[in-house]
């Protein structure tokens, strides 16, 4: 019989295709496709005209040889869906707690689809909104992998109804699924007052360590190169800004080196506005921002820094407890410092984890490092999916 793979990811193909950013759900594409699911049907977020993403594909996101190239190629062969009205009023008045009746009408579009003469189905999701949907899946007969990637039921980026929304979803979803999984420890514990089935333990992770990465040289990246050449070393963040960021920490640790570029790539997170950052950024002073790129280029942006560094708030501006950046600064076999957000104490044999400035400003200023490197095996994508794979494959 033939593989399918449905997939239902939260960050749909139209994230993909236009900034080109690898995020969790296409890793699991990925990884799931290398598994034998080469049969993929690719459900989209239900939109209206109002809220259409209208995106040019530029095909430089997507080098030849890398994972994104790869990733694009399954969705391009893809059978996509989608329910596409022209209005909605529930759009309007429940924001993205209306995706949970446009999945359910999505299933008029998908159900002529399947044939279990044929093909044996697996369902990827993480969208906690696509319950309806979901269901009517699981009882056609096929298997239902769901990943929390976020917690949706305590996320800041949702506004109370939404979280509502989402939790209610969430304890519907794992009635009728096969296999739970979580990307933190913190959501793992979370998932698990709300069912009695086992929630695994999937964190973020690398492809292998030899993965080509994008070799044409960015704006963003001729701009680091530039600049870098005025100071006696730079560091670097890459990542989405928003308020996790501590802006009071790279602030005072900035001015105490500023013979030293503080760099950060990434564009701001909706809502999340720091106007301390801002400042910093929009200042004359060693503290340069620039766009995000796709992450085919990220090893690139991150082979130009001398130290790495993850200048998190620690507490309620956290989010998520697994910090992918961090296992991609791991590859580099470079100095890493980072605050003691969550998900990181596992490697404090290999990184710096501190909150004073103090701390950060002596780590950054040294002259060599003695660190010991981990292993890139240890968090790897096939390595983080063993307990998934060994269920299902």
């Amino acid at each position: 019989m033939n593989k399918v793979l449905i997939f239902v990811p939260y960050q749909d193909e139209d994230n993909f295709y236009s900034d080109g950013i690898l995020t969790r759900e296409f890793a699991m594409l990925y990884s799931f496709y290398n598994k034998g699911y080469n049969n993929v049907i690719s459900i989209k977020k239900p939109r209206t005209l109002l809220d259409s993403k209208r995106y040019e594909i530029k095909e430089n996101n997507y080098p030849e040889g890398t994972v994104e190239n790869k990733v694009k190629e399954i969705l391009d062969k893809a059978d996509t869906i989608q329910y596409h009205p022209m209005f909605s009023i529930n759009q309007i008045i429940k924001r993205r707690g209306w995706w949970e009746d446009g999945f359910k009408k999505t299933i008029r579009l998908i159900e002529s689809k399947l044939d279990f003469t044929k093909n044996e189905y697996l369902v990827y999701s993480d969208n906690p909104f696509a319950s309806k949907l979901l269901s009517f899946l699981h009882n056609k007969g096929c298997k239902i992998f769901f990943d929390v990637m976020d917690n949706f039921a305590i996320h800041p980026s949702l506004n109370e109804q939404e979280r509502g929304d989402a939790l209610r979803q969430y304890k519907v979803i794992f009635e009728f699924s096969d296999i739970i999984s979580a990307n933190s420890d913190q959501t793992v514990e979370y998932m698990r007052n709300h069912t009695d089935k086992t929630v695994f333990l999937v964190k973020n992770g690398v492809f292998a360590e030899n993965e080509v990465s994008g070799t044409n040289i960015l704006p963003q990246i001729k701009r680091i190169q530039l600049e870098k050449k005025k100071y006696k070393k730079c560091i670097g963040y890459i990542g989405k800004l928003g308020l996790r960021l501590d802006a009071d920490l790279i602030e005072a640790v900035s001015k105490a080196l500023p013979d030293y570029l503080f760099v950060f790539i990434g564009g701001y997170l909706k809502g999340q506005i720091n106007d301390k950052l801002l400042e910093l950024f929009d200042g004359e002073n060693n503290v340069l921002h620039v766009d995000g790129i796709p992450s085919a280029y990220v090893y690139s942006a991150l082979n130009e820094f001398d130290v790495l560094s993850i200048p998190h708030s620690v507490g309620k501006n956290e989010n998520g407890g697994d910090p992918l950046k961090l296992y991609q600064y791991l590859t580099r076999r470079k100095p890493i410092i980072t605050t003691p957000i969550l998900g990181v104490a596992e490697f404090d044999k290999y990184i710096e984890i501190s909150n004073s400035v103090e701390r950060w400003v002596e780590f950054i200023n040294k002259t060599s490092y003695s660190t010991e490197f981990a292993k890139v095996d240890d968090f790897t994508w096939e390595q983080r999916l063993q307990p998934i794979f060994k269920r299902i494959i």
